[in-house]
C-alpha cells in the first residue's frame, strides 16, 4: 500500500523536474539503498517510517475514514 503511494510520489516529483530517490528516502530512514529496495517490494514500512518520510516531504501521514486523524 504505501510502497504504491511512494511510486506515486517519485513519479510525481520526477513530472515537476524535480529530483528525489529511493536513496533519498533510505538516507531519511538511516538505512541502505538496498534496506529500503527492499522494503519497497515487500511493502513493510512502520508506521514510524510513513511519518518520517512524511515529514521529510514536507507532508502529512493521515488516517482517513468517517473520521480523520494525524499520524505524529
Amino acid at each position: 500500500m504505501f510502497a504504491n503511494t511512494i511510486k506515486k510520489i517519485l513519479e510525481d516529483y520526477k513530472k515537476n523536474g524535480k529530483e528525489l530517490t529511493q536513496n533519498d528516502l533510505a538516507k531519511v530512514l538511516n538505512m541502505t539503498k538496498q534496506s529500503f529496495s527492499n522494503k519497497m517490494q515487500r511493502d513493510t514500512f512502520t508506521a514510524e517510517e510513513v511519518v518520517k518520510i512524511a515529514n521529510y516531504l514536507g507532508m502529512t501521514a493521515v488516517l482517513k475514514g468517517e473520521n480523520e486523524y494525524v499520524i505524529q
